[in-house]
């Protein structure tokens, strides 16, 4: 039949057919083979299973069939029945498949039988004791650990037997008096590597320059050391937040003696995968004649190669606090005389609409007012999210811009900041902020 279908598409026909291929052969030349393999298997003393033997010749359960040496002819002549008997023993409650044999390849076909798709199943596992190409007594002890972790006994003592080994007892608990632990000489402070510790919570550690007079600041940023970032998406990607790199300028500003960031340009996105994270540095250079200094955040993928160059994601100056600041505004009065307020209703479901989806840490807009062109916003952060150790919260930072986009006129369009000047933090540890936003010419 597979011989017909075959000249049929070699002739330019078209045939689509399900077929049921076996190793059942049915040839005359097998004839004598089976002859002789049944006399063979017919000398054979057979005696009944001690354990339960589940057949891919009948899929399912067999006793008094395995000592029939016909039942081992039919092996022979007739269809493998490998998943009829890899579904007979999940019905058993199998879930831990073992196999004995030169290599994997029944432990790769076995999980692709499985005929449940819905519920839940207990999740199963197949472990060859050997695997081609693999040193054998590491891959048979590998298997039989994970069989072990998974409940299958293992006679472990006789495995040991005639090699010396012996038991020892471990410590019932971690805080006895008696250490039997090994001493560990790495450390996890950074004065302990010779650097200082700033005190922020997304910059770990500080280092000057005495060659120069500059000073690096480094951190590592990811979704699971903080998560809160993952609130801050752009198009369906996790962005650190301009105010993010703003914040970590300021600290810098503050390790260098130049509080006040002047400039700081934000040259290219900085997006956080889904799993691992990313070094970040800080780097504020030498103070040049006019006292300001240059600052830049730089990042690297974490595991990434001594090698591999570090993007830069933001450049500017940083200056002395002693220079004003231009633009502040009173708000002694709130709201300020004269601004009407500005409805909030679908104020963040717009935003997302347009590729801005905030979550529950960044959506602290609280109350818009207009006066002409002037927009004035209270934001605050979440109960729950601490502010301690920021300069300013860079997701309060960040809420204050929201109203440019999601209350101006221009709320179909997708901004986010990326230039910043004249940035000073006058006060910390602030969870509520009034906000003023009066465009420039």
């Amino acid at each position: 039949e597979v011989l017909a279908v075959a000249e049929e598409l070699a002739n330019g026909g078209a045939r689509t057919k399900r077929l049921q291929v076996s190793h059942a052969f049915h040839s005359p030349l097998m004839e004598p083979m089976l002859e002789e393999f049944a006399r063979v298997v017919g000398a054979v003393d057979y005696q009944q299973p001690r354990i339960t033997v589940v057949s891919a010749l009948t899929g399912g359960v067999v006793t008094d069939e395995v000592t029939d040496p016909a039942y081992w002819v039919k092996h022979v002549r007739e269809a493998v029945r490998f998943g009829d008997a890899a579904n007979a023993l999940r019905a058993a409650g199998v879930r831990t498949f073992i196999e004995i044999g030169p290599d994997g390849v029944l432990a790769g076909m076995g999980p692709q039988t499985r005929t449940d798709t819905g519920g839940e199943v207990a999740e199963e596992v197949w472990l060859p004791l050997l695997r081609r190409g693999r040193d054998e007594p590491r891959a048979l002890l590998t298997a039989l650990a994970k069989a072990f972790v998974r409940g299958v006994p293992v006679d472990w003592a006789a495995l040991y037997a005639d090699t010396g080994a012996q038991r020892i007892d471990l410590p019932t608990y971690a805080f006895q008096r008696q250490r039997y632990w090994l001493s560990v000489t790495a450390a996890g402070r950074a004065e302990d590597l010779g650097l200082e510790t700033p005190g922020h919570p997304l910059l770990g550690a500080a280092m000057a320059l005495p060659a120069s007079g500059g000073v690096v600041l480094t951190g590592r940023l990811s979704l699971s050391a903080q998560p809160w970032l993952a609130d801050h998406a752009v198009d369906g990607q996790a962005v650190v937040p301009g105010a993010v790199l703003v914040e970590m300028v300021v600290r810098a500003g503050d390790e260098a003696g130049c509080g006040r960031v002047e400039e700081l340009l934000i040259e290219s996105p900085l997006v956080l995968p889904a799993r691992g994270g990313v070094r970040v540095q800080v780097t504020v250079d030498e103070t040049d004649e006019s006292g300001r200094r240059a600052v830049a955040v730089y990042a690297q993928a974490e595991g990434a190669l001594p090698e591999e160059e570090w993007t830069r994601h933001a450049a500017g100056f940083l200056a002395p606090v002693g220079i004003s600041v231009d633009g502040d505004a009173d708000l002694a009065q709130w709201p300020p005389a004269g601004a009407e307020a500005v409805d909030l209703d679908g104020f963040y479901p717009g935003l997302a609409e347009i590729g801005l989806a905030y979550g529950p840490v960044f959506q602290g807009t609280q109350a818009v007012w207009r006066r002409g062109e002037e927009l004035f916003a209270e934001v605050a952060l979440p109960d729950g999210v601490s502010a301690a150790g920021f300069g300013l919260h860079p997701a309060l930072l960040d809420a204050s811009l929201h109203a440019i986009v999601g209350a101006g006129d221009q709320r179909d369009q997708a901004e986010v900041p990326f230039a910043w000047g004249d940035v000073v933090v006058h006060a910390a540890d602030a969870v509520v902020a009034r906000v003023a936003v009066t465009p420039l010419a």
